[in-house]
């Protein structure tokens, strides 16, 4: 870990940069990807070190990294050798031709490793010594859904991010009334390419269920699918509930809820735990942002909790006032109201302190986590008082936490959505927004929720 560019030209003057050496007698590059140093793979690999050259029992740099290396600079390390031009399906006999995809579906299990391997063209077919697969090992471990192609691990992630989103849209279109007006359905199509009509390519998946049990096994299909077995079993209570209330919606003709796409994202957004992260800083006073934020809350809460068992509630958090947990929909209205605006935005600091130490963190070690969660922010403004990079930084430790713990990154998913039209606040989410370290947990909206709340009212 202390090889720095002049000391590796002192070396490499008397000794070629692939020689084998130190106790275990690996190559300079073995040894940096086997410990994880991601500064000496870089360093190396730029002095012409070969990503092929061979330790002892023919082993490449690419199998430790995908067999022994540590966890927090792993998948940099894999990535930097491909694009060297490692020989991804390279295996010794030694190691009973385990090529490094099967490492690492069964040592290390990295899905983010895995990913990389077979986006990249790693082999499923090539088979070890024992006659085995990727995908026959893969089986045993629990990770075939992560060997398919990038296209269908994607597709499953947009249903997830589906129902986050269908959060907002059905917030924004359930007026009073619960009925749709014209109006709502053009802009929700316009914007979200979701209204009360069919959507004829997910119809071509999956019949539209229509009795509680077809429900049921949508859902067991549904949490297959999206990697969530970890909380419900097939014949858990909560998914009957879910699969009988839906059921009940659908024949519910006063609501536009009840349409089958509606009550698809409505379904599959209920097994989240919902979690209301909204901003009381003192800018929320301005052009009524604090008003028409506990105008949309009360919508979330109203949504959130349709279809879900009666003891089941939101959880709400501020950014600097208490806390309330488990409340009804009824009773979001006067815990939102009774907070007053004042503060400044530590909206990372707080998400952590607030809601991943008490909801996520605590629970991890004992797997306890009752259902997924989805954190809902809402904020009209940039960070203040804390870096600006503190809220990704927060999201990146949780997805990190919650995959070394045995659950997959999407079972917290996080949302944020704007208020008001300030232009450091768009800046900020337009940056996450664009940022592939956290594209497969968050999601931001586009738009100002505010501005559309007012532009069906009218």
């Amino acid at each position: 870990g202390t090889l720095t560019a002049d000391s590796l030209k002192l070396y490499l003057a008397n000794t070629n940069i692939d020689s084998v050496g130190g106790q275990k007698s690996l190559t300079p590059l073995a040894a940096a990807s086997s410990r994880g140093h991601l500064d000496i793979v870089h360093l190396l690999l730029s002095n012409h070190a070969s990503p092929n050259a061979p330790s002892p029992y023919g082993r490449t740099p690419l199998f430790y990294a995908t067999s022994k290396s540590p966890a927090k600079d792993r998948l940099a390390i894999v990535h930097a050798l491909l694009d060297a031009g490692a020989q991804i399906d390279a295996c010794s006999a030694d190691d009973d031709l385990y090529t490094p995809l099967m490492n690492a579906v069964t040592e290390i299990r990295d899905k983010d490793v895995v990913h990389e391997l077979v986006d990249r063209g790693a082999s499923l077919t090539q088979k070890n010594a024992q006659g085995q697969t990727a995908q026959d090992l893969a089986k045993k471990t629990g990770m075939e859904r992560d060997l398919r192609p990038r296209a269908e691990r994607n597709s499953t992630r947009a249903q997830i991010i589906d129902a986050i989103l269908s959060v907002v849209m059905i917030i924004i279109a359930y007026i009073n009334s619960g009925v749709m007006k014209d109006v709502v359905a053009g802009i929700v199509k316009k914007l979200y390419g979701i209204n009360g009509s069919k959507d004829p390519e997910l119809a071509k998946d999956i019949p539209e269920p229509r009795t509680a049990e077809e429900f049921k096994e949508s859902l067991n299909t549904y949490v297959k699918d999206s990697g969530l077995e970890k909380f419900f079993a097939r014949d858990d209570p909560f998914l009957q509930t879910l699969a009988e209330k839906a059921a009940a919606l659908r024949d519910d003709s006063t609501t536009f809820l009840g349409k089958p796409d509606n009550i698809k994202h409505l379904t599959r957004l209920s097994l989240y735990q919902p979690v209301i992260y909204c901003d009381d800083s003192g800018s929320m006073q301005a052009e009524d942002r604090y008003t028409h934020q506990r105008e949309l809350v009360n919508r979330i809460a109203r949504i959130a909790t349709k279809i879900v068992p009666d003891d089941l509630g939101v959880e709400l958090r501020f950014i600097n006032s208490g806390s309330s947990k488990n409340l009804t929909a009824a009773e979001i209205d006067a815990a939102v109201g009774a907070v007053h605006p004042n503060g400044g935005t530590t909206i990372g600091t707080e998400l952590r302190k607030k809601i991943l130490d008490p909801l996520v963190y605590k629970a991890l070690p004992s797997q306890s986590l009752r259902r997924p969660l989805l954190v809902c922010t809402i904020t009209d403004g940039c960070p203040s008082n804390e870096r600006e990079t503190t809220f990704k930084e927060a999201i990146v430790e949780c997805r990190r936490e919650v995959v070394n713990h045995g659950y997959e990154s999407t079972a917290v998913m996080f949302s944020i959505s704007q208020i008001g039209g300030d232009k450091s606040a768009k800046a900020f989410l337009d940056g996450l927004r664009d940022d592939p370290e956290i594209e497969d947990v968050l999601r931001c909206t586009t738009d100002q929720l505010d501005t559309k709340l007012q532009e069906l009212k009218e």
